[in-house]
């Protein structure tokens, strides 16, 4: 089979079930009842909720090696201008999606959609490297983040202090940014230094990426890659004893172990669906993986008018579509399990409209 020409079923799946995953952690986002392992960690610690963003950005450079292979035909002109227009609309609906949700003099300025934006723009030049040069890079980055953490004071913070809401990463955002334009006063979990860390994840996807298009598409390869995503995590683990996995910072030994993860699932994805092509379990995956970023785009807007307050109870307080629905559902599941269960409706909902689009062969490609 050559992965070249063929679409890889691996990368739909992986991606639908990224995307799946991001919209039932924001759909149970707001709740007091979310179970801890699908809510995120409070500081330092690794729950479920937090390999899901990170999950996505690895299979984002997955994707970026087959994308730029696909456009070997177009003049640089052309393949950067579609790059650079791609990364500016995702960044722009980024912040517009924050401002819905405040006011313009205090609208949030990093965010999901914008650290996907960003890390894959700083990624991409090496999106035709070889493997060993990807990697370098991705060290590199890892490196200077690194030294920044440990090694960079700020007024008040001496230089490794890792505290929430007291270290050098709050601390930049909050002076680049101000407290009016992150996620809160403390700092955010998307903010500048987090582009550094971001885009070695991108690239360590990018690297798997591209060890399946420069090797032959054999059990060989396949144990390249799964060898690689276990010494990503030991290397991981081993880091953690100075730097503490933590999402909000986007820690070496965080990225280093959510990468290893994302190898070790699309690895064995891989070996799955596009060596042994057995049946597909996850063949619902592929309609959301088609229109992965369309799709997370529009759970986020539809989120909106789901928390605006609409209707009052019989004492005149305020509720919205979201009260009201996750009340039903805890009355009949009980509280972590109504949560759930809400969070679950919300995923089949876009998986319906995924379906759809699908079905009319709709791909929206920003």
């Amino acid at each position: 089979m050559d992965v070249k020409n063929k679409r890889i079923i691996s990368l739909d799946v992986f991606r639908g079930l990224a995307v799946a995953a991001m919209i039932f952690v924001n759909a149970m986002a707001f709740s007091e009842f979310t179970p801890k392992l699908l809510g995120h960690a409070d500081w330092n610690g690794l729950t479920i909720a937090d390999l899901v963003f990170p999950s996505f950005l690895f299979i984002v450079g997955v994707s970026m090696a087959y994308s730029f292979a696909s456009r070997l035909d177009d003049s640089k002109s052309r393949l950067w201008g579609h790059f650079i227009y791609r990364v500016t609309g995702l960044f722009l609906i980024g912040v517009f999606l924050n401002w819905m949700t405040s006011n313009f003099t205090a609208v949030r300025i990093p965010g999901v959609l914008q650290l996907i934006a960003l890390s894959s723009l700083f990624a991409a030049p090496l999106a035709r490297f070889k493997p060993r040069w990807i990697i370098l890079a991705a060290t590199i980055l890892l490196l200077i983040h690194s030294s920044i953490l440990l090694g960079v004071g700020a007024p008040g913070i001496p230089s490794g202090t890792l505290e929430k809401g007291h270290n050098v990463d709050d601390w930049l955002d909050l002076q680049i940014f101000t407290p009016e334009h992150t996620l809160d006063a403390k700092g955010d979990p998307e903010g500048l230094l987090s582009i550094l860390s971001a885009t070695a994840l991108v690239l360590l996807g990018l690297c798997f990426g591209r060890t399946l298009q420069l090797r032959d598409k054999n059990w060989k390869t396949v144990t390249i890659l799964l060898l690689g995503g276990i010494i990503a995590i030991l290397l991981g683990i081993t880091i953690s004893q100075i730097l503490p996995v933590n999402k909000q910072l986007w820690t070496s030994s965080f990225i280093l172990i959510c990468a290893g993860i994302g190898t070790l699932v699309l690895g064995l994805m891989f070996s799955y669906l596009d060596i042994l092509r057995w049946p597909n379990g996850f063949f619902w995956a592929i309609p959301m993986g088609r229109n992965a970023l369309v799709i997370y785009i529009m759970s986020i807007a539809f989120t909106i008018p789901m928390h605006m307050d609409f209707f009052t109870n019989m004492g005149d307080i305020p509720l919205s579509f979201y009260d009201i629905m996750t009340a039903y559902f805890m009355g009949i599941f009980g509280n972590s399990g109504g949560i759930v269960v809400y969070g679950l409706l919300v995923v089949l909902i876009w998986l319906v409209v995924a379906f759809i689009l699908h079905w009319r062969r709709i791909y929206i490609k920003l």
